[in-house]
């Protein structure tokens, strides 16, 4: 038995088209393959297959690789149509879900990431996470706070100290640090210290300031103010009495006040080398990101040759783990800060590493088809949003909640108010970041999805070669137009009524037995099945 389609098969160094009974695949535009499912005849007895070989589908005219991945569920049947073996492949998307590590880029919080460490002599004297002393405002910032009480006696050369510890359980080193301090009172006899450290034992202080009541703007980067490999940061309120017989703290003056403490991890290059420069700016891009997550989990991918498009502008200015991620879902977060990019996976090269890609997504009409083969084009309001709560969480560990507000014609027609809930917790918890994801959910959800499922059965055209192309060639991420299909207007169509609709293809299931491919579009199809994949990759991680 063997395909009737114009496809071969591959497993490990094995050809088995002849065998196959049925194949299928399913591409999506984010991430690329996700699975191929194969049937063999074989006998029960012989192994055929073996768990993580590699599978290969090929276009028999071509040779080029139409789907790849590694065996992950066989099993084996014996019945009254003989013995078969069946298998499922995961596809080169799943190793982004292979790890889940501690990840930090950039981090504002002044919560659990610093811990009270012992510097000098061990002292009594008081370090708090809360608004600045003497501030009345509620909108004043939330500081590490370092100070001696009143009537407390501090002994010469000894400190008070927070040390910023993520880094060091991340694995990562520290690019930049930049804060703000003030302290009560001008005294020589007491220092400010920013120390960044080693495992918290080795470095020189890149601050060493007489205390004083004035603001001061502080910024250290790497190599100009430290050596590379610094992975700690501890920021001291020391007693440096010259005489070394301490002093008796006789009023309230006695601290020091460090706010808007910005953190950045060093990045790496997509060979997976150390950038040590660059460091100018408080925030991070999509773009940069992607590489070091590529270069520093993604090992199953060919980091040095992927495609990285850097034309994304939005800055991120916080993005940290502490609890772990897995490279799928950050790559999740960062599209949702940067909506016009997404990530996708393609076949491997000679040394076995599969091509990468972060790109912006398409925005010229690919292919044309028609209804011929059937289609489903559901519509529904029950996505429609005009308000949106975005919760997150503040630097120094509260909750807060930003409602952001939309237009929605239907809904504001008929005078209804519907509000969804987004969670972003601390991971990307800032005023900044709520914003921006709370208006880029209303953009999404102001009219009805242009959605529905395709189905091809036959070759159509392809605009971008000007040729014919088979259903298994069409690639996920491109735009169809679907003419016979009234749209309603959205970016990718016009507000006149014309008889078609530009679709993206979100995915595409292939079934080689009847050559044809269901496409989802913009949306996936409204099934259990699909309803319980959405459930699924609803995000989970909450601090």
């Amino acid at each position: 038995m063997t395909l009737n389609v114009p496809l071969t098969v591959r497993v490990g160094d094995r050809h088995i088209t002849r065998q196959l009974k049925d194949l299928s695949l399913r591409k999506e535009a984010v991430g690329g393959v996700q699975s191929i499912t194969l049937g063999l005849s074989a006998r029960l007895d012989s192994m055929a297959v073996s768990p993580l070989d590699r599978v290969y589908v090929y276009d028999a005219r071509t040779a080029e690789v139409v789907a790849e991945g590694r065996v992950a569920d066989p099993g084996r049947t014996a019945d009254a149509d003989g013995q078969t073996w069946t298998m499922t492949a995961f596809g080169p998307a799943q190793h982004a879900s292979d790890l889940i590590q501690p990840l930090i880029y950039v981090d504002q919080s002044i919560s659990d990431g610093w811990r009270r460490a012992n510097r000098l002599a061990n002292v009594s004297g008081e370090i708090d996470r809360t608004s600045k002393p003497g501030s009345s405002s509620d909108s004043a910032p939330e500081c590490i706070v370092c100070r001696w009480p009143r009537n407390s006696y501090a002994p010469g050369q000894a400190a008070l100290t927070m040390r910023y510890e993520r880094l060091q359980q991340s694995g990562q080193k520290l690019a930049r640090y930049s804060l703000s301090w003030d302290g009560g009172r001008s005294d020589s006899d007491y220092r400010v210290q920013i120390i960044p450290l080693t495992d918290g034992t080795t470095g020189s202080a890149s601050l060493n300031a007489a205390l004083g009541n004035t603001v001061s703007a502080v910024t250290g980067v790497v190599v100009t103010d430290w050596t590379n490999g610094r992975n700690t940061l501890d920021v001291s309120l020391l007693c440096n009495n010259a005489s070394g017989t301490g002093a008796q703290q006789t009023d309230d003056r006695c601290w020091v006040a460090f706010y808007y403490p910005i953190l950045r991890a060093m990045l790496l290059d997509q060979t997976g080398a150390d950038i040590t420069t660059g460091y100018s700016a408080d925030y991070v891009l999509a773009h940069e990101v992607v590489t070091d997550v590529l270069a520093r989990v993604l090992t199953q991918f060919d980091g040095a040759n992927a495609s990285i498009a850097t034309t994304g502008t939005y800055q991120i200015d916080q993005l940290a783990y502490p609890d772990g991620v897995s490279a799928a879902e950050l790559l999740d977060d960062v599209m949702e800060l940067e909506p016009g990019y997404y990530w996708t996976t393609g076949p491997s090269n000679s040394s076995g590493l599969y091509a990468f890609a972060w790109q912006q997504w398409p925005t010229t009409v690919r292919y044309e088809a028609t209804l011929e083969d059937g289609g489903d084009f559901p519509v529904s309001t029950q996505e429609l949003y005009n308000q949106v709560t975005v919760r997150w969480v503040n630097r120094k560990g509260s909750r807060r909640t930003t409602l952001r507000t939309g237009s929605c014609p239907i809904l504001d027609a008929q005078g209804i108010i519907r509000r969804a809930s987004i969670d972003v917790a601390d991971e990307l918890g800032s005023s900044n970041a709520a914003v921006r994801i709370g208006d880029n959910f209303l953009a999404e959800h102001q009219y009805p999805a242009n959605a529905g499922t395709l189905t091809i059965a036959r070759p159509i055209r392809d605009l971008s070669t000007g040729r014919m192309v088979e259903p298994h060639e069409i690639e996920p991420a491109e735009l169809i137009r679907v003419r016979g299909v009234e749209s309603y207007p959205d970016s990718l169509n016009a507000s006149s009524s014309d008889g078609q609709s530009v679709f993206r293809v979100w995915a595409l299931n292939y079934t080689a037995d009847s050559h044809s491919a269901q496409l989802e579009l913009d949306t996936y199809p409204r099934t259990t099945a699909a309803a319980l994949a959405r459930l699924h990759r609803r995000r989970r991680r909450k601090r």
